[in-house]
């Protein structure tokens, strides 16, 4: 095991950059310092003083997770912490992710498993009553995203599946897996190779006829369970007060916290370092009508209906979340206050990403009146292969030139296009009143030379290591542990690994030495 910065691995973002590596530049922007775990008992005591305490419905909260944990039947462990939860004195440390199928992309463990081990330290080091929390995001609707496997073959392969299904805008928590003879399983099942590759296709399958948000939920469980991880589903907390509570509040505030977001947006983007998530006219929730997740936009003093003919009002909107709060569901950007309210969160474990759009969220968590946690950076790691492990290094340095020649190029690009524009400019007005019929063609030739310059970077960008000599023989290590030119925990899917390294996976990612190491792991297995 050893570790390498994580710039190395994933560029990231510039404001995830900073969080991690000059937090003092950023801390205005978040609740609590996350660096040492004397800093999180602090803020988790600040969670359970006077002011805080007494506004978390911990026995809404533990009833309605209870039943969904019950329904699934949950192992004793996750059973015995929600039990914890009811109880005045215990915190959480949340984390989250979309439904994929197998489990997503690497990095939906990771996070789950920072979240379970970030709960022990700090239970350990401050005497509190810890539990991790993961929270299935299933409101998605983002079919593309979730709908996807991903695993290397024994010669290094990258392989591809989906199930060919649409969806429009549903909830994936709508949308069911094919049925068990569907042979589009065997397909999927035939990506997952390796020792315990029996074993990964039966947790696949276990999946067939149930929903994307069911399928991931059981195998968290399966996974993680035994380790006490709490999930749930947010259609489960449709009934909790906060959630009602946070509804109204974004109907009845949406100008105000609109305003709010955006001032903090355009500071941010001044700063070069943009939060990644727009502010736009949309209210951050949308609402489901026919079965499909709709925006509602503000246009003045009229709310619009994606796809819904005319206008309404606040006031309609406002009766129709009081007698239907089920219909309408956060955006990303909404959704963590609702998380915060239901659950008493001292950290959420997150990534980048995450933690950029979380720089947005202060003061609308103080409009609201809902605690907000420290944003604690996930493990962030790559599971190589004993017998690759010292060619990994040497990997890692390849990719780290291609990146900079790739930029190189682009430069070089870029002020290709902008001759080229200047040449057919000056073309067009060298030969003007001299052979007007040229025009179309001149047009003609500009797209075909700007089109194979297009053409040039896209290969540079996408298909680097065919560029090279020796690109044949690397591409079963790139694909391993970047595939898609991109961390092997954004692609490869979870039980692509369960396949390749079996029940030893979840001890080797949660033995990593130094949760507060922010460094990216290397772990040989």
């Amino acid at each position: 095991m050893a570790s390498v910065p994580i710039a190395s691995i994933d560029p990231g973002t510039e404001l995830g950059r900073r969080y991690i590596h000059d937090f003092a530049q950023v801390e205005p922007f978040f609740a609590a310092d996350y660096r040492r775990l004397e800093h999180l008992a602090a803020h988790a005591n600040r969670l359970l003083s006077r002011t805080w305490a007494a506004r978390f419905d911990r026995e809404a909260t533990a009833a309605l997770v209870r039943d969904y944990a019950r329904a699934f039947a949950a192992p004793r462990p996750v059973l015995d912490n929600i039990e914890r939860l009811a109880r005045p004195g215990t915190v959480c440390v949340l984390t989250g992710q979309q439904a994929g199928l197998g489990g997503g992309p690497l990095l939906a463990l990771h996070k789950a498993v920072t979240a379970i081990r970030l709960a022990r330290e700090l239970e350990q080091a401050a005497g509190l009553a810890v539990v991790p929390v993961f929270w299935n995001a299933s409101d998605d609707s983002d079919l593309e995203e979730v709908n996807r496997l991903r695993a290397t073959d024994e010669s290094g392969g990258l392989r591809r599946f989906r199930f060919r299904m649409s969806a429009g805008k549903r909830h994936v928590r709508d949308i069911v897996l094919p049925p068990p003879a569907d042979p589009q399983w065997a397909e999927a099942e035939a990506l997952l190779a390796g020792p315990f590759a029996d074993r990964a296709r039966a947790l696949l399958r276990d999946g067939a006829g149930r929903d994307f948000g069911a399928a991931f939920t059981r195998l968290l469980h399966e996974l993680l369970g035994p380790r006490g991880l709490v999930v749930i589903e947010p259609r489960a907390l449709t009934g909790h007060p906060q959630w009602r509570r946070l509804v109204a509040f974004e109907i009845e505030n949406r100008e105000q916290n609109r305003q709010q977001l955006q001032r903090l947006s355009e500071r941010l983007d001044g700063m070069g370092m943009p939060a990644g998530v727009p502010v736009t006219s949309h209210l951050n929730l949308f609402e489901t009508i026919g079965g499909e997740r709709r925006h509602i936009t503000c246009e003045g003093r009229h709310l619009v209906l994606e796809g819904v003919p005319g206008t309404t009002t606040k006031t309609a909107l406002l009766r129709r979340a009081r007698a239907e709060p089920a219909a309408f569901t956060p955006n990303v950007l909404l959704r963590p206050l609702v998380q915060n309210a239901i659950f008493p969160a001292v950290a959420y474990a997150g990534g980048q990403a995450e933690i950029a759009y979380h720089a947005l969220l202060k003061g609308l968590h103080r409009a609201a009146k809902v605690f907000m946690p420290a944003l604690f950076p996930r493990l962030s790691l790559t599971l190589v292969r004993q017998a690759d492990a010292r060619r990994f290094d040497d990997l890692v340095g390849l990719r780290t030139g291609i990146q900079w020649r790739q930029k190189e190029a682009q430069i070089v690009a870029d002020g290709t296009q902008a001759g080229l524009r200047q040449a057919f400019a000056a073309m067009r007005t060298d030969l003007k009143g001299l052979a007007r019929g040229m025009e179309q063609e001149i047009g003609r030739l500009e797209q075909r030379t700007s089109r194979a310059v297009s053409d040039v970077m896209t290969r540079v960008k996408h298909e680097p290591l065919k560029l090279l000599p020796n690109g044949p023989e690397l591409e079963p290590l790139w694909n391993r542990y970047f595939p898609e030119d991109r961390p092997q925990e954004r692609v490869i899917s979870v039980l692509a690994a369960v396949a390749e390294f079996g029940p030893g996976l979840v001890d080797a990612i949660e033995s990593q030495a130094g949760l507060f190491d922010f460094s990216h792991h290397v772990v040989v297995l």
